[in-house]
């Protein structure tokens, strides 16, 4: 293994789909050869306008230095670059993502999931498990009979299904919360808090289930970058309605009312309580990008990777 030092300065391209990396590698690359090219050119016209040469190569030797760092600049990305292509290839990630773009936004697949699960040459079990579980939680009537073929096929290539177990009884629950809350009319004491009870089960499953369909994020807001955008513009949503404000310089004159707030806030610190994750950090930063003047600080318990969060999925279906 070939490793490298990470630096702080210079990450403009940090967080960008690895093809917009891969060109702006390739252009560096480029602006390397030209002036590789512009010095050989220079030792050819040396038996010429001496004059003229000597100062074109006294700036370019002033310039050496930084162009040699440039390129070994360049050759650590090429070499990054080329280790994660030749992984997509070999994963066919590219595929996988098509496929789960095509289920995010209900196209038509041109093979089914079950035969992309059961296809050896096609990625890692990991890579098929995550797969799944986004077209299953996309997938309002998927019978139990068809559940159990998705599952067969899964475990016949090592797969833990456990976390399907666990996003099964989500589901379930997130459909009761429904029909008991469209049930119960809240008319105060125990009515009331039952039905406050079913939207707040409602919404946490709801909020798990988004945080798992968006694990291909594309240009979309994820949960959290939607809640942070919402409390931060003031703005009305389902999600954000058991959110408190608590601000010590804005009095509560009414017994029962929210205090109000009249004035957006330009500074954020979110903090997952849990698994936090690179995607959603990326998906805040491009949401900064797009609102100059916000500042957002992330954090959470700690910080997960698709193969931590699976295993966190796995041992919670253990439970179930």
């Amino acid at each position: 293994k070939q490793w490298y030092q990470r630096r702080v300065r210079g990450q403009k391209n940090k967080g960008k789909p690895f093809p917009e990396v891969a060109d702006a590698v390739h252009a560096e690359l480029e602006a390397c050869r030209a002036a590789e090219q512009e010095i050989k050119r220079l030792k050819e016209v040396m038996g010429g306008d001496v004059v003229s040469a000597n100062d074109q190569i006294a700036s370019t030797v002033s310039s050496l230095p930084e162009l040699l760092e440039k390129k070994k600049r360049v050759d650590m990305h090429i070499n990054i670059a080329t280790s994660l292509s030749e992984s997509i290839k070999s994963r066919s990630l590219d595929k996988f993502f098509e496929v789960e773009e095509k289920i995010l936004t209900k196209a038509t697949l041109e093979d089914s999931v079950l035969e992309l699960l059961k296809n050896p040459d096609l990625g890692t079990p990991d890579d098929k498990l995550r797969l799944f579980i986004i077209y299953f939680l996309n997938t309002s009537d998927l019978p139990e009979s068809e559940l159990k073929l998705y599952m067969d096929a899964l475990e016949e290539i090592g797969c833990n299904v456990g976390c399907i177990k666990h996003l099964s009884k989500l589901k379930k629950v997130a459909s009761l919360a429904t029909v008991g809350a469209s049930a119960i009319q809240p008319a105060g004491g125990s009515y009331s808090s039952m039905s406050n009870m079913f939207k707040y089960v409602k919404q946490s499953s709801k909020f798990m289930m988004d945080g798992v369909k968006n694990l291909v994020v594309g240009h979309r807001k994820l949960p959290v970058t939607r809640i942070v955008d919402c409390l931060a513009e003031l703005r009305q949503s389902p999600e954000t309605d058991s959110y408190m404000t608590l601000d010590p310089k804005v009095f509560k004159k009414v017994e029962g009312m929210t205090p109000s707030v009249k004035s957006t806030f330009s500074d954020v610190y979110v903090f997952v309580v849990g698994g936090g994750n690179y995607v959603e950090y990326q998906n805040l930063m491009a949401y900064v990008e797009q609102h100059p003047g916000k500042r957002i600080v992330y954090g959470s318990s700690e910080i997960l990777d698709s193969s931590n969060f699976l295993d966190q999925l796995n041992q919670l279906g253990e439970m179930t």
